[in-house]
């Protein structure tokens, strides 16, 4: 099996540089970056990412979760806290959002290998 494929949107850029490096050793496809909410919906439609990772504190990320996934039905909308307090999961073919309390980036990890099952090949 491939590697999950995640594109990362409205983080902040200490967030997007750890979660990069975290990602990165955890053998995870970042496919692309993108803080413009128009511009990562193009990209999440283009490219089908298996998961986009998005700023829970950000007010417009819940919207903008909601636009991706119209851009890719398939895809898996992931909101991590800045904090890590918290991480909300979005699975495809679900209205409400899944609560993961004190995440460790381990259990991000996990989640994103779990978004592959809903990929479209």
């Amino acid at each position: 099996m491939s590697a999950p494929r995640v594109l990362l949107g409205n983080l902040e850029p200490m967030v997007r540089l750890g979660m990069t490096t975290v990602l990165g050793e955890s053998r995870i496809d970042i496919v692309g970056s993108e803080e413009r909410p128009a511009a990562l919906a193009q990209m999440a439609g283009r490219l089908r990412p298996d998961a986009v990772v998005l700023n829970l504190g950000d007010a417009e990320s819940r919207d903008l979760g909601e636009r991706l996934r119209v851009a890719s039905p398939f895809t898996t909308v992931v909101l991590w806290a800045r904090d890590e307090e918290v991480m909300e999961i979005v699975a495809p073919g679900t209205a409400r959002p899944r609560r993961v309390p004190s995440p460790a980036p381990g259990d991000l990890c996990g989640e994103l290998a779990r978004s592959q099952v809903n990929r479209v090949r």
